[in-house]
């Protein structure tokens, strides 16, 4: 039995052309709408990948597939050619993903967990999402740690995108080098200050909008496979979130 088609034949059209752009070898034709359709359906439920209902073809076949796209990167390519014109305000903050106790078991000679983004606190294991987001609700460049990374060691990769006249981000961003870092490349700040600064600064409430990306992580998690990591690899799991970033641009989805 087939679960009930996940996307249009309208969407299916802008996917074929973004997939068409994002590799050149692999499976082709009359199978890709039908592996597209597993993805989502494997993201959107976080079921195991044993678990995937037969009317989208072997799970095995699915999954290498996917794995694959994951190593090479092709999810993120995917991601990144269905992006839109670039924006004024770029947002960034972070999320905190509960890993699954099947994400863990990383080989050590392979570096183990923490080569993988895995943490472990009082709240058993973590991973962390950092993501930088449009005005418009549209992912512009992220970055998946462990949980107990502190969101300004991370900031300043977010905001080398090259994007956008103003970073928004909220007080756990208050970093005299960040803020330093961000007007050098001849952008405005918008950080609210720390509690315990002798000086506040003055920011501009209007341009204040950081419900845009807190509503975007929400949206995000409705795909439980992002909001509960499974995956074992580091790998596997970008190619989760670069997979969901892209079916929430494709919904049409706005801030």
């Amino acid at each position: 039995m087939r679960a009930h088609p996940a996307i249009s034949n309208e969407q299916w059209v802008r996917v074929t052309a973004a997939m068409a752009a994002a590799t050149t070898r692999g499976p082709k034709g009359r199978d890709d709408k039908s592996f597209f359709e597993a993805i989502l359906w494997i993201l959107r439920t976080g079921a195991p990948w044993r678990d995937l209902p037969e009317g989208f073809g072997k799970w095995s076949r699915s999954y290498r597939r996917f794995r694959r796209w994951a190593l090479a990167g092709r999810w993120e390519t995917l991601r990144h050619n269905f992006r839109r014109a670039e924006s004024k305000l770029v947002l960034i903050d972070s999320t905190i993903i509960k890993a699954h106790p099947h994400a863990a078991g990383a080989l050590r000679r392979t570096g183990g967990q923490t080569a993988q983004a895995l943490g472990r606190s009082r709240g058993g294991l973590t991973i962390k999402l950092h993501a930088a987001v449009s005005e418009r609700g549209e992912l512009v460049r992220y970055i998946v740690t462990a949980g107990q990374v502190n969101d300004v060691t991370q900031a300043g990769f977010l905001t080398e995108c090259g994007e956008g006249e103003v970073v928004v981000a909220d007080r756990a961003y208050d970093s005299n080098s960040l803020i330093q870092h961000i007007e050098a490349g001849g952008r405005a700040a918008i950080i609210p200050s720390r509690s315990n600064r002798k000086v506040f600064r003055v920011i501009d409430s209007m341009l204040y909008r950081r419900n845009v990306i807190e509503r975007w992580f929400g949206r995000l998690k409705g795909f439980r496979r992002v909001a509960t990591r499974y995956e074992k690899t580091l790998a596997s799991y970008v190619g989760v979130v670069a997979t969901a970033a892209f079916v929430v641009a494709l919904s049409g989805w706005r801030a």
